[in-house]
């Protein structure tokens, strides 16, 4: 396991009724009030409200998210101020974090940020070790979580901060988030012009803050205390660059992950253009009827198991934030069961289950009867259950992802881009004559294996396999109430029709195709026969994928000749402002929407939505490297060596 469970922090009072921490056995503020010390300390300290001011984007660190007073109160101000930036994130690290309910205890001593408050609770995330995004106030307010250790978390941190809340509790108390280490990791993700305010002056605070790259000056306190510090960098670090041209975006294909990317890029002011070889949105993989999607968990909690769990988590967040959009995605949250298909299968289930790593919620082992009683499945063996697992309709999310800017995407079918050239700091998509279907300063490639036939992307490692999905007919099978996993998989009806999949099958194969799928879904239930007339079509799709099943998102590298010595991803030299999305796998549900955010983070300079290590495993540069490294031949590395790499 790279982190820790959580720990969660435990409801208590003092004796003068202000929230106490008995891990730490000190008072999360002041005695004057909480949100004067937000107004006082944090804010006035950073020169808030007015830096924020007429800005596109302002970026606040915390370290201590305690009860969430101070983001709360800053946000409650931002909003308040009618030239407030265009986005506010708010970066927060949290060893100990209270329970939902336990927050709407301690906020209904605040009834002026109750509304705030509900919004919060609402996407409050499940206890898990890791990054956490929340969207807010339609989007214009985004919660990074980090919640674990703050020297772990934050060295996996890849943002740029703005204004800096040192919030722990008293170094005298809580040593470790005052640490040399600590405030190194936050010099780190700041600039020549980011500030810093503590309510704190004791001398070993400002020697390590002045240790760490910054320089600490004290002014006049907050109530009983009488002086204050506030600071700035006095040496900058050094930082990757933000793209800083147009804000307009040529995206190629409109499936799933081109989608999500233009629909991210949207809300964040951009004006995007999606190609695609169709005459409508999601018409390969993305077609399919009906998907399904959970978490993976192994023993070692390794990078992929890490990405699907935060990609499924920000997945149903995204999903909840089109509620109150004209169009929205069909989907829903019945909870999912995995059958095990071996017995030591279910061995590694039921120890990962029971590891106590994990809240219920997120994963639960039950045995062979509890299975057959709860879902009328027939296994030997028992079952995960995912009570946070999903299925959508992935044609409704790319439509609804297009629809939901308006003015801002715009979509032009039966266009096949076979070219792209760079063309005075602007790409240039052509069509096979070589007519110009579009141009644009960024580019973003999300047309899976397709994107293979550019020059540009011929060496990424990307793996097609063709797969099918066959209907079935509501009441052919015992009730689903449930997405059902295991040699196959079936989902919940949608419009009278169940799908089930995913038999490999090659173009007309179909017959053969639908007889396993149906083969499949009759096995996962006890004297099970389904009709041929109870059978629907059966679609084949390619199924894109890349060597460790992991996707490629973000900058493409140039080709390997032109490499020279790389050791580290940032060594890579890349095309100019030419990204991609692909290599989604059979977890297109689970990675795009994660995997658009990040793209669009990255492009615009905001904290990334994952750990830096998560990012790096994901980079497309990342199997380039590999072979540099060992002087292996590029691009004749084969998917095999990749993998066992």
């Amino acid at each position: 396991m790279p982190y820790p469970p959580i720990v969660p922090a435990e409801l208590a009072f003092s004796k003068d009724h202000i929230p106490w921490s008995s891990i730490y056995d000190d008072i999360y503020h002041s005695d004057e009030g909480g949100e004067g010390q937000v107004h006082q300390v944090f804010m006035a300290g950073n020169g808030l409200p007015e830096r924020w001011r007429d800005r596109e984007t302002f970026t606040v660190a915390e370290t201590g998210f305690g009860q969430g007073l101070s983001f709360l109160v800053t946000w409650q101000a931002w909003r308040a101020d009618p030239k407030r930036s265009r986005q506010l994130h708010f970066v927060s690290v949290e060893k100990h974090p209270f329970r939902v309910e336990d927050l709407a205890v301690l906020h209904q001593r605040y009834p002026a940020l109750a509304e705030l408050s509900a919004a919060l609770r609402e996407q409050w995330p499940q206890l898990t070790p890791g990054f956490h995004r929340l969207h807010l106030d339609g989007g214009r307010v985004t919660l990074t979580l980090l919640l674990g250790e703050a020297i772990t978390l934050l060295n996996q941190l890849d943002a740029r901060f703005d204004a800096i809340y040192l919030d722990g509790f008293s170094p005298s108390k809580n040593t470790d988030i005052w640490s040399t280490d600590v405030l190194r990791a936050l010099w780190r993700n700041s600039t020549s012009d980011t500030t810093l305010a503590t309510y704190t002056v004791a001398r070993s605070v400002r020697d390590t803050l002045t240790e760490a790259g910054f320089s600490a000056r004290k002014e006049t306190g907050y109530g009983s205390k009488r002086l204050r510090l506030a600071g700035t960098v006095a040496r900058p670090p050094h930082s990757r660059p933000v793209y800083a041209g147009k804000r307009q975006a040529l995206v190629i294909g409109a499936g799933m992950a081109g989608c999500a990317v233009a629909e991210r890029l949207a809300a964040r002011g951009w004006q995007v253009k999606v190609l695609d070889q169709a005459d409508a949105p999601a018409q390969g993989a993305s077609g399919n009827h009906v998907g399904l999607m959970h978490a993976h968990f192994t023993r070692d909690d390794n990078l992929l198991a890490r990405l699907t769990r935060a990609g499924s988590e920000y997945t149903l967040r995204h999903l909840a934030g089109f509620a109150s959009a004209s169009s929205r995605p069909v989907w829903g949250t019945p909870g999912l069961v995995q059958l095990a298909r071996t017995a030591d299968q279910a061995l590694t289930f039921r120890s990962i289950a029971a590891s106590g790593e994990w809240p219920a919620a997120i994963l639960r082992w039950l045995e062979p009867a509890e299975v057959a009683q709860q879902f009328n499945l027939a296994t030997d063996w028992g079952a995960w259950w995912f009570e946070r697992g999903a299925w959508v309709q992935p044609r409704s999310f790319c439509e609804a992802s297009l629809a939901r800017h308006p003015d801002a995407i715009q979509f032009a079918g039966n266009q096949f881009v076979a070219r792209l050239e760079y063309v005075e700091s602007e790409w240039h998509a052509l069509g096979v004559d070589g007519q110009l279907l579009a141009r644009a300063p960024v580019v973003v490639l999300a047309n899976a294996f397709a994107a293979k036939l550019l020059s540009q992307a011929a060496e990424l490692p990307l793996t097609a396999s063709q797969r099918s999905t066959t209907l079935i007919a509501e009441g052919a099978l015992p009730e689903v109430r449930t997405g059902i996993s295991g040699a196959g998989y079936v989902t919940p009806a949608l419009g009278g029709w169940h799908t089930t999949g995913a038999a490999p099958a090659q173009a007309g194969q179909e017959t053969q195709a639908e007889a396993e799928n149906v083969l499949r879904s009759q096995l996962l239930f006890a004297d099970c026969v389904i009709a041929p007339e109870q059978t629907g079509a059966t679609r084949l799709c390619v199924r894109p994928g890349s060597a460790d099943r992991l996707p490629l998102v973000g900058a493409l590298p140039l080709p390997g000749l032109e490499q020279g010595k790389a050791h580290q991803l940032f060594h890579i030299r890349r095309h100019p402002h030419l990204y991609c999305l692909l290599g989604l796998g059979s977890r297109g549900l689970t990675f795009a929407p994660l995997a658009a955010e990040l793209l669009a983070a990255q492009l615009n300079g905001e904290p990334l939505p994952v750990e830096r290590d998560l990012a790096q495993a994901i980079d497309p540069a990342r199997f380039l490297l590999r072979a540099l490294r060992k002087g292996l031949p590029w691009p004749q590395q084969d998917a095999q060596e990749a993998e066992e790499d």
